[in-house]
């Protein structure tokens, strides 16, 4: 069985592929979606390895390779012709299942470790990774050079959906110093307009007022806010990915992250000063619920500041030009 691309398209080839995807090779979609699958089978069959990173992370894949559509001539000239062999998919398939029967066989050794913050907990971690490995058979290494060359951007992207587990576990670990650095910003910048306020130095920092106190737990280490960061620019990336100019879309992702972390610290001084100004009904009623609330503001007020720089020229509409 070998699945190549054929200058004779079906009636149900031009239908499905005439917008999007008509110039992707579609042995690239196909080996995407058949890792999705894939991955999905060895978390069903295995539920230790079930983990949502890999699975997000080929579903971007997917969508964005369909919404990059038309390749440049050059690279298409090579890539058109893309096959998958039998020989390789039997190696794929039987790949995924040797992993199975792996981590069947060691379930009961792996389970003790699952979700801690031990070496064995981390290394688990990482080993369900390795579930998109049995992928890398499918092409030629001499392919594989290709696909990464002109697929660099979209790889990106999947890597930092891979990773998107890393900064909440980054805060959770760090909180003990973390937790001290924002209770201590947050403790001075109160201060400027609040008087009588003191700060209790425990895990988690406590700033006490005349009338409220304030304890900043983990839950307040605005990892919300990075994670709503995450799906919002996503989907803008996702509907604007053919004018993006891709290195500044991405510097903007990580400038963002910095901005809603400030954000939150921001945030949590409004509590401690309206706390402390007669609004404590308030603070107790919404501090929980408006988060969500304040940090979309935050991130359509910075999108509006950096949008129009991330298109390409000739791409941003005018009324963003007007502006």
């Amino acid at each position: 069985m070998t699945l190549a691309n054929s200058p004779a398209e079906s009636l149900v080839s031009r239908k499905v592929f005439r917008r999007g995807s008509l110039g992707a090779p579609r042995s690239v979609l196909f080996v995407l979606t058949l890792t999705l699958f894939a991955v999905a089978a060895d978390q069903f069959a295995a539920p230790i390895l079930q983990t949502n990173s890999p699975l997000w992370a080929t579903v971007a894949c997917v969508l964005l390779v369909w919404r990059r559509g038309e390749l440049s001539s050059s690279s298409n000239r090579t890539l058109i012709r893309l096959s998958v062999s039998k020989e390789r998919l039997t190696i794929f398939f039987a790949a995924h299942l040797v992993l199975i029967m792996i981590v069947r066989s060691t379930a009961s050794t792996l389970e003790p470790m699952a979700g801690t913050a031990t070496i064995g907990g981390i290394l688990l971690a990482v080993s369900k990774l390795f579930v998109l490995a049995p992928t890398m058979v499918v092409f030629p290494l001499v392919h594989w050079k290709q696909l990464v060359s002109e697929y660099s951007s979209e790889g990106i992207v999947a890597l930092i959906i891979l990773l998107n587990s890393v900064p909440r576990r980054a805060l959770e670990t760090l909180w003990p110093w973390y937790g001290q650095i924002l209770g201590r910003f947050v403790y001075t910048m109160a201060q400027l307009l609040v008087s009588g306020l003191g700060y209790e130095n425990d895990l988690n920092p406590t700033v006490t007022g005349p009338d409220m106190d304030i304890a900043i737990l983990p839950a307040c280490s605005g990892i919300h806010g990075l994670e709503l960061l995450g799906y919002l620019f996503g989907l803008v990336a996702f509907l604007d990915w053919n004018r993006l100019r891709k290195s500044r879309a991405l510097l903007v992702y990580f400038a963002g992250s910095f901005v809603m972390l400030l954000s939150n610290a921001l945030r949590i001084t409004s509590f401690i000063v309206l706390g402390n100004r007669g609004f404590i009904d308030f603070v107790s009623r919404f501090h929980q619920s408006a988060g969500w609330i304040f940090f979309s503001v935050i991130f359509l007020a910075y999108l509006s500041l950096t949008y129009s720089w991330m298109l390409k020229k000739g791409t941003v509409p005018k009324l963003a030009q007007e502006n």
